[in-house]
């Protein structure tokens, strides 16, 4: 890089972060927040009674028809190390009904947790706002690269984080560390995020160019040709659902089932189809599918993406990449690679959080009043969001279950990511919100590990430590960096000069 382009590199770099920053954390935290959300969703459930083995598809299916369901034409999604739970959906997925896998308790859904999820995936704006969110990638991509050729002769001071010489150069160099030894992982979520929503777009856009006559036929040529219809002939007997389970992982040994689709059940001609993911191949249940005849379990049908094209199946890897699913590389690697993706993703919303912070402070001599405005609604927004998250964990803690469902949480979040917005904007001399809105987040987390490990501690029995960890962590962290700059702004107060010495 010359030194001409130097100054041009520094405007695109620092103007795009101060023009998305705020819009890059929101969507990096959700995107974090829907990392964990299964994990999340069985993190609220109190402990179960019995430890029995898990139940069976047969009876998975006769607890849907006794709750109403129609059970001809629905999906069952089959419990996963994120989720130990049966959830019964129909043909689109939206699900009726979940029940535990060891006892086979209803379980209810917990909607306040789908706020963040919703965030990531559109803005509450459907389809409009997934195209934002995808174009957020792309400013998160163009950052990645400017911030590089900035820093690229950075690359020997790797270790380096001077903490001892003020907040503003150990930001600088965290901010520098983040954005080197992090640049493979971000730019995975920015491409991936930008190809996920851009990627759907393009093929609406260019669906009646392919197919004049019926645009809608580019999905069965993505997705597959739909299912036998009905014949009209009703169905005396049909396969063992488990027993079909058992025979497809014989068949195919490096096949994991994730999802049971019964299509026409109560048909002669009804189907079944068998979803879920290849090891070695980085795809998802919608593409890698086997079909069985219903009446006697004879193979239909068999689809995967590695049947595909090269550009095809580079697309087809692009949704499993994003949101973390590394089950085709078995658990163990899956379970390494999910915990740094969400670990790298949170230190991608420390990266914004210390860029947007290190841009406004450089201008503040030339514009005190409006940058220091800037300052405190960028914090209100950041910090808030967080602070909203970790109380509204907090909050579905100590409520009892059966007020999880309602809109009290719902509110409770919005409200508190309100109310930090209007509380940094507060015109009082030297008010600085950042450690009050991050100490009550760290707190709140710290609080809800305790209820949560108290609980199931008291039951006798251990939960699944990986949300307990996490949470945990986030709190030591925000809790430390609170009372560390706390302590240094105290000390930095009380100081003064006498002859040559500060006491």
């Amino acid at each position: 890089m010359t030194t001409s382009n130097r100054p041009l590199l520094l405007a695109l770099h620092g103007g795009a972060g101060a023009l998305f920053g705020v819009v890059l954390f929101v969507v990096l935290f959700s995107g974090a927040w829907s990392l964990g959300h299964e994990a999340l969703n069985d993190w609220l459930r109190p402990p179960s009674q019995t430890a029995s083995t898990s139940m069976t598809l047969e009876r998975v299916v006769a607890r849907a028809r006794e709750a109403g369901i129609d059970t001809r034409h629905v999906s069952i999604v089959l419990p996963s190390a994120e989720r130990a739970a049966f959830r019964v959906c129909d043909a689109r997925l939206n699900c009726q009904l979940t029940l535990d896998a060891h006892d086979g308790r209803r379980l209810n859904d917990i909607p306040s947790l789908d706020i963040l999820l919703t965030l990531h995936k559109s803005l509450f704006i459907g389809f409009p706002g997934r195209v934002l969110i995808s174009l957020s990638g792309v400013a998160l991509f163009v950052l990645c690269v400017a911030g590089v050729l900035l820093h690229g002769r950075r690359w020997r001071e790797l270790w380096r984080w001077r903490r001892d010489r003020g907040l503003r150069l150990a930001l600088f160099d965290l901010h520098g560390l983040i954005g080197l030894w992090g640049l493979p992982w971000l730019l995975l979520f920015s491409l991936t995020g930008a190809l996920s929503g851009l990627g759907a777009l393009g093929t609406l856009l260019l669906a009646p160019v392919a197919y004049p006559e019926q645009p809608r036929q580019v999905f069965a040529a993505l997705m597959g040709a739909p299912p036998p219809a009905a014949v009209g002939r009703p169905l005396e007997t049909r396969v063992d659902l488990d027993a079909l389970l058992v025979r497809d992982a014989a068949r195919s040994p490096g096949f994991v089932a994730q999802r049971l689709t019964l299509v026409h059940a109560d048909d002669v001609a009804g189907s079944v189809e068998v979803a879920g993911i290849q090891r070695g191949l980085p795809s998802s249940a919608n593409f890698e599918r086997h079909r069985y005849r219903l009446a006697d379990g004879t193979l239909l049908e068999e689809r995967s993406s590695a049947q595909r094209g090269a550009w095809l199946r580079a697309f087809i890897a692009v949704q499993p990449l994003h949101f973390a699913r590394y089950q085709w590389l078995g658990p163990g690697w899956s379970a390494v690679l999910r915990g740094l993706h969400l670990t790298m993703g949170l230190g991608a919303c420390l990266l914004c959080a210390t860029g947007l912070y290190l841009w406004l402070q450089r201008r503040r001599a030339a514009s005190a009043a409006r940058v220091t405005l800037l300052l405190h609604l960028s914090q209100g927004v950041c910090a808030g969001l967080v602070t909203a998250a970790a109380l509204l964990l907090l909050a579905l803690q100590l409520l009892p279950q059966g007020m999880l469902g309602g809109p009290w949480p719902s509110r409770l979040f919005f409200g508190v990511w309100f109310a930090c917005v209007l509380a940094a904007l507060v015109p009082i001399k030297g008010w600085t919100p950042m450690p009050w809105l991050l100490g009550s987040a760290g707190l709140a987390c710290l609080a809800a590990v305790i209820l949560h490990l108290g609980l199931w501690l008291a039951h006798g029995r251990l939960p699944a430590l990986g949300p307990d960890v996490t949470l945990l962590c986030c709190g030591v962290l925000l809790t430390r960096h609170v009372w560390t700059q706390t302590r240094a702004a105290r000390s930095f107060s009380h100081s003064r000069v006498i002859g040559d010495h500060h006491v």
